[in-house]
């Protein structure tokens, strides 16, 4: 790292999975809880097997102050359950050695910038974004795209009121200890980090071109699926993301196919078979 290239605000850290839409917390429970209905009822679907039960919950790992109170629903099934399963646990990225261990991840070698390793009308779109948001570009140059990408994205959602201490999975995270629940994880943040670093370069430089499109109406879509997430208005989701710019699409196809073994796992533990 040179003198030029500033460490990372912590925030940053905080935004490695701040994934727009995911399927978040799974909370399991030995007691069926009733389920909640009308309006304002959160994504959230119950799995029983047996004596057991327990609730697969779609998360947005950024929301405004709000979304709060959250729909009864939620709030419901976390208070029967005994077990919080969440996708990733976003505390272990905030230990200073996991820390050391996403920027080294997330750098190029000394030697290599980030303009050297994208197309220059890519790093010009960057470049310009980078502006907008008052970010020097000089203080990108040192990483990867998927990072830069991130980056852009987080802070741009963080100036629109999207925080992700307000995220649903920190949400429930932050109360466990006290409501006495066990928690969980599917993977570790690092295996996420991981996930990130293995797309090929050219599917990070798509990445990174996805998430410079539309940028003048992206806060827009993302508050109007926020809407629809606590409405849980699953098909008016779908619709947003379907109109999604053509080589969002494209890329989030391929990472998603990268990705299948992953969404497996998850559907397993709701199913109670692990």
């Amino acid at each position: 790292m040179t003198s030029s290239i500033a460490r990372p605000p912590r925030q940053w850290i905080a935004l490695i999975l701040a994934g727009l839409v995911a399927a978040g917390a799974l909370v399991r429970a030995q007691v069926p809880a009733p389920a909640a209905a009308g309006i304002n009822r959160g994504l959230i679907w119950k799995v029983e097997k047996g004596a057991r039960s327990g609730w697969l919950v779609g998360s947005l790992h950024l929301l405004t102050a709000d979304a709060y109170p959250l729909p009864p629903a939620l709030d419901t099934a976390f208070a029967a359950a005994d077990v919080l399963i969440e996708e990733a646990n976003p505390e272990e990225l905030k230990t200073p050695t996991a820390a050391m261990q996403l920027v080294a991840k997330a750098m190029y070698p000394p030697g290599t910038t980030l303009q050297t390793q994208v197309s220059k009308e890519t790093f010009e779109k960057i470049a310009k974004r980078a502006e907008k948001i008052g970010l020097p570009i000089e203080r990108l140059q040192a990483f990867k795209p998927w990072m830069v990408a991130l980056t852009l994205v987080g802070l741009e959602l963080q100036k629109g009121g999207f925080d992700p201490g307000l995220g649903l999975d920190q949400h429930f995270l932050n109360r466990a200890p006290g409501a006495g629940k066990k928690v969980r994880t599917l993977e570790t943040a690092l295996e996420q980090i991981d996930f990130l670093e293995s797309l090929s370069p050219q599917l990070q430089e798509g990445l990174v071109a996805a998430s410079l499109e539309g940028t003048d109406t992206e806060l827009a879509q993302v508050q109007r699926i926020a809407a629809a997430w606590k409405a849980g208005e699953i098909c008016r989701i779908l619709l947003l993301e379907a109109k999604a710019e053509p080589a969002a699409q494209k890329v989030g196809i391929a990472i998603a196919g990268l990705g299948q073994r992953r969404s497996g796992v998850e559907m397993l533990v709701a199913a109670g078979e692990r």
